[in-house]
């Protein structure tokens, strides 16, 4: 009977330990459920049992250190939980807050990427239209490109001429043209310190704010070595504008390089055409002009008249007052054809002393009053070279396309023998070709 009573004994406490470890450390709900049952069923053995009281103090006793050491472990370990809650939340918010750093960096280098794509684009049109284009279409683009830009309300660009003179390459109608040609030409300050020609020599770019018309305008001078190839104007939103004055740098130095080869090009072009001394077509120039002449006035029926015109005694005067003074005269005459010429006469030097003209005219009679008036205002106005006055005449002969309409080279050589016929009728004067047998007329002193 004792065997039995203490062997219930211990399997009620060493059953109830656990239990209420495990409902103390996991928090079961079955474990409280049978963790009380075994307590009660151990403190009824214990009442019951020998020893009366001492036996159910020291049952107490256990069950107590039993339950105060798992609710010990139990508080450490919810410590231990907090502590490692708190660093797995503190861990996971940096982890987060590398992501999305991470996030924002992939996120700029991809817009950074894409703004250097577009750049590279851009610049890369910009190259090819500075390197493809002529100097009017480059400048036309570029343009256009600047009022797409966010920012730009409207944009001029002005190119500079060869002759040094300003003319309009692009506009949008935003701005008045010839106020800023004349800022640009007649007045070198800008603004009270400013000097507009020392600043575009620069290269650099200028912000006006309200200079000189009421707006901010962003002005990026085209220069090559210090010489200004061409000024663009753009009245701008200071707010607004995503464009770095960078981009704007960039454009306007592979533009620049675009207008100086277009400079180039036209510098050649308009000395394979024109003559250096006089200003004058050259003889090839002036033979493809006359050939669109004749074309223009077979197609049309138009009148068209050709003129061959030299210097009277041109070795002579050379003799006298040498080659430079012969070159001064040269130009001398081209300059008084200038002044007489309208848009139907084109001007032009075969060499030497002999000048060539075209002359879209309805009668005869109107091109021998024209004439007459070139002729005696060479007489009239001299040429002075320091003291000497150097007076001189001149001779041509004309031949008529209409009605007759001879090949180019028979018209040539009609007014090449109207012009031998002035000299030996005594210079001084001007003949029109007629066919053998018939009276050819003059205009003479």
């Amino acid at each position: 009977m004792r065997i039995d009573f203490d062997l219930a004994h211990a399997l009620l406490f060493w059953g109830t330990v656990p239990v209420l470890w495990g409902c103390i450390l996991f928090s079961d709900a079955r474990c409280f459920f049978f963790g009380g049952i075994f307590g009660v069923l151990a403190v009824l053995h214990s009442a019951t049992g020998l020893g009366g009281a001492v036996d159910l103090a020291l049952h107490l006793g256990t069950y107590g250190l039993a339950v105060m050491v798992p609710l010990y472990f139990r508080r450490s370990q919810s410590a231990l939980e907090r502590d490692f809650t708190r660093r797995r939340s503190a861990l996971q918010e940096q982890k987060t807050k590398v992501l999305h750093k991470h996030e924002s960096v992939l996120r700029e280098k991809a817009d950074r990427q894409e703004n250097l794509e577009a750049l590279q684009n851009r610049f890369a049109l910009v190259q090819v239209m500075a390197t493809k284009l002529e100097a009017g279409e480059i400048l036309q683009t570029l343009g256009h490109m600047w009022k797409k830009r966010a920012g730009v309300k409207g944009a001029l660009i002005l190119r500079r001429q060869l002759n040094g003179n300003w003319g309009t390459a692009f506009t949008d109608g935003h701005f008045n043209a010839q106020d800023w040609v004349r800022v640009l030409a007649s007045h070198p300050s800008l603004g009270r310190s400013r000097n507009i020609r020392r600043y575009a020599a620069s290269g650099k770019q200028l912000t006006l704010p309200g200079q000189p018309f009421g707006s901010t305008c962003l002005l990026v001078p085209f220069t090559w070595d210090k010489d200004i190839l061409a000024m663009g104007i753009l009245e701008v939103d200071p707010n607004g504008l995503e464009e770095s004055s960078e981009g704007f740098n960039i454009e306007r130095k592979l533009v620049s390089i675009g207008l100086r080869r277009a400079d180039l090009y036209d510098l050649m072009t308009e000395r394979s055409r024109f003559d250096a001394l006089t200003g004058a077509f050259l003889r090839r120039s002036m033979t493809e002009r006359l050939e669109d002449g004749l074309r223009k006035s077979h197609r049309y029926t138009t009148p068209l008249f050709f003129a061959l015109m030299d210097i009277d005694s041109f070795k002579t005067l050379n003799d006298r007052w040498g080659h430079l003074v012969g070159d001064k005269v040269l130009i001398h005459l081209a300059q008084a054809v200038r002044r007489l010429a309208h848009p139907g006469i084109t001007l032009g030097r075969f060499g030497g002393d002999e000048f060539a003209l075209i002359l879209e005219m309805e009668t005869v009679t109107e091109v021998f009053a024209w004439f007459e008036r070139l002729r005696q205002g060479v007489a009239e106005t001299p040429l002075r070279d320091r003291e000497a006055i150097i007076r001189y005449t001149v001779s041509a002969g004309i031949s008529a396309y209409l009605p007759e309409r001879p090949p180019l080279s028979e018209l040539m050589a009609q007014a090449d023998h109207a012009l031998y016929q002035a000299k030996r009728a005594g210079r001084d004067r001007v003949m029109l070709w007629r066919a053998p047998g018939t009276t050819a007329p003059a205009s003479r002193k």
